[in-house]
């Protein structure tokens, strides 16, 4: 059976019992699914993942400035 949906950005905060914070932007190339869509649908998911991909990054780099800004302890 053939999937029907499939991630195309996603954004991950991963936090371990050692205190280790871990970001992860994933995105796909979505350049070899072009013949399944029409040239609309086509643009409109590279405008998402472009657009969303550009967001995720600035809250990435929001994330990483207010964790240098704080003060760490032991």
């Amino acid at each position: 059976m053939k999937k029907q949906e499939a991630k195309l950005l996603q954004y991950t905060l991963l936090y371990d019992r050692s205190g280790k914070l871990i970001t992860e932007r994933i995105n796909t190339d979505i350049s070899k699914l072009k013949p399944y869509f029409s040239v609309e649908e086509y643009s409109t998911l590279q405008t998402l993942i472009r657009e969303g991909t550009v967001k995720l990054d600035e809250i990435h780099s929001y994330i990483e400035e207010t964790l240098n800004a704080r003060k760490m302890t032991n």
